[in-house]
């Protein structure tokens, strides 16, 4: 009877450590799969962020651009020897 317990036992810690194996290799690919998840998920928050940007360095050159326009034309139409504030001369 002896002989039956010591082989039910090692039968028994093969299976224990076919397990623990089974379970580490399950262990990292679980850990790889995150860890490419993450990166994925990192380069598409990079990607929208620098289109972001991008779109709103267009959008302050353009409003930079139309206020510039619109002080030329200011110049344009008020010449710079006609000012609203300036006093007139006494003929005295």
């Amino acid at each position: 009877m002896p002989k039956k317990t010591n082989l039910q036992q090692k039968q028994k810690r093969v299976k224990t450590v076919d397990f623990a194996n089974k379970l580490a290799e399950l262990s990292n690919q679980l850990r790889l799969m995150e860890q490419k998840m993450t990166m994925s998920i990192d380069r598409n928050i990079q990607a929208e962020y620098e289109n972001h940007r991008h779109e709103l360095n267009h959008s302050t050159y353009s409003v930079n651009k139309a206020h510039l326009k619109f002080q030329t034309e200011q110049k344009k139409l008020v010449p710079s020897r006609f000012t609203f504030n300036k006093h007139k001369k006494r003929l005295s």
